[in-house]
């Protein structure tokens, strides 16, 4: 049995794995966690825009897949007050600043009433 295929024995006594199988394994990981690095300096997260629906201008955000928003600077519109963020256009899927996470780059839009 050659130095490469003989099996250990130690802390893992009853594991029997060769050198050679676990040296692919740890290959076989440093190239996924380098993919997965490769992904995330590639990726820069995702960009999440505002639409004040006839309001004041807010500022978009950059943020992380899992990653909560910032809460914005509240819009203001002549004649109305301020209802909250939506997911939707049609304003109904409200979005919870902090508990609503980004899974994608994606548009909220500003929800408004009467006084």
């Amino acid at each position: 049995m050659s130095e490469t295929e003989r099996p250990l024995r130690g802390l893992y006594g009853r594991v029997n794995i060769s050198v050679k199988a676990l040296n692919g394994i740890i290959i076989g990981l440093s190239v996924l966690l380098i993919a997965c690095l490769a992904f995330g300096m590639a990726n820069r997260g995702y960009d999440v825009t505002f639409n004040t629906m006839g309001g004041t201008a807010v500022e978009s955000q950059k943020r992380m897949y899992g990653e909560v928003l910032e809460p914005p600077a509240e819009p203001t519109r002549e004649g109305y007050a301020f209802d909250g963020w939506y997911a939707d256009e049609g304003l109904t899927i409200p979005w919870d600043l902090e508990t609503d996470t980004v899974s994608q780059s994606m548009t909220l839009y500003a929800g408004w009433k009467a006084p």
